[in-house]
């Protein structure tokens, strides 16, 4: 006989409010109401009423998943008002934070869809080295969750010598370990039985759905700021997107390993080309008269910030973030699913509620 079974809005296997409403016939699921928007702030409405410095603490608290990407768009959108020229120990500094953010977000999520299949240990190693990429993302810019180190036309705080020696010292090991797990993981019977052709999101479905990041990637979408636009110091890092086909969980869960791996060689490579020179820069007491927009690609897909000032003060902001789960995506992924597979399947989503509801 069918049944309904509710999880949330609070599950400690997800970031943030939000509820799924499964009706189950025998041990899949035919139905899925999805609801949101338990927790929206209106962030980008506060904005136009701060002044700079207070702006740039609340866009670094936007998201705790995303805090560095959405600082370096709004950044990035204040510098196309004014004649910056960012230098390029700036600029590497910021794919260094950028992509220590985005291992510490990809690693974490990986880590849930493992501990959702029963592979617990394998799950608590990616926390393990989710937690040490954050602890670096903290040498870089002072704290786990940044606190605000962008600013137009350069950074609020340099990294010091002895912090990019360490950095550079710890990232080998992390890196190698990084390899050999995703070397061994990849080819495991049970990974294999649990995600193939679970959770299917096709291309035609992703592109309809505009769905953006490694969730667009894994259904085969070449689609990702830093090679279509690059910015910072993307263009002379030669970076590539990852990209896989099969559009199910586990292209999903291979998407994040890859790119949480091809972030530390980011990383790695940006600290060992930092030049000599001060990426310090104080805040303008002005905002230049215009319009504006950026993008960066934050750890779920571009992260676009629409501003206007009238040359005093910031006069509209508009925060374009990557689609989360909605009803249609909830129901195209878990329609016919069995039961067991369903939390794979929403942690293989990834969906940053934070972002969803700013």
């Amino acid at each position: 006989m069918p049944y309904s079974l509710t999880l949330g809005p609070f599950h400690p296997a997800w970031l943030g409010p939000q509820r799924f409403v499964l009706r189950i016939a025998g041990d899949r699921v035919v139905d899925v109401e999805y609801q949101s928007g338990f927790n929206e702030r209106k962030c980008a409405e506060r904005l136009s009423r701060l002044p700079l410095p207070d702006v740039l603490h609340l866009v670094a608290r936007i998201c705790g998943e995303c805090s560095f990407a959405h600082s370096l768009a709004f950044c990035q959108a204040l510098e196309r008002l004014y004649p910056y020229d960012i230098g390029a120990r700036a600029a590497l500094i910021r794919v260094v934070a950028a992509e220590l953010e985005r291992a510490a977000s990809h690693l974490r999520a990986a880590g849930a869809v493992l501990a959702a299949i029963g592979m617990d240990q394998r799950g608590a190693h990616l926390e393990t080295l989710s937690r040490q990429f954050r602890e670096m993302l903290a040498q870089v810019t002072g704290g786990r969750v940044p606190p605000p180190v962008c600013a137009p036309g350069g950074l609020l705080r340099d990294l010091s010598s002895s912090d990019r020696d360490d950095l550079l010292a710890m990232l080998p090991g992390i890196s190698t370990d990084l390899y050999r797990f995703i070397d061994r993981l990849i080819d495991q019977r049970l990974l294999l039985a649990r995600t193939i052709e679970v959770g299917m999101l096709p291309r035609t479905a992703a592109e309809q759905f505009g769905v953006r990041g490694p969730m667009a990637r894994a259904s085969g979408i070449r689609r990702d700021v830093r090679a279509d636009q690059p910015y910072a110091a993307y263009a002379m890092l030669a970076f590539k997107p990852i990209v896989q086909e099969g559009g199910d969980v586990y292209a999903r869960l291979l998407v994040f390993l890859l790119e949480a791996y091809e972030s530390t060689k980011l990383v790695e490579t940006a600290l060992q080309h930092l030049p000599a020179e001060d990426p310090v820069v104080a805040l303008p007491h002005e905002i230049s008269r215009g319009q504006s927009s950026a993008a960066v690609e934050g750890p779920r897909g571009a992260i676009r910030y629409l501003i206007e000032s009238d040359g005093l003060r910031l006069t509209r902001v508009q925060i374009d973030t990557p689609r989360q789960c909605d009803r249609l995506l909830a129901r195209t992924v878990l329609s016919r699913a069995q039961l067991d597979d369903v939390m794979a399947i929403v942690a293989s989503l990834a969906i940053c509620v934070a972002c969803a509801e700013q």
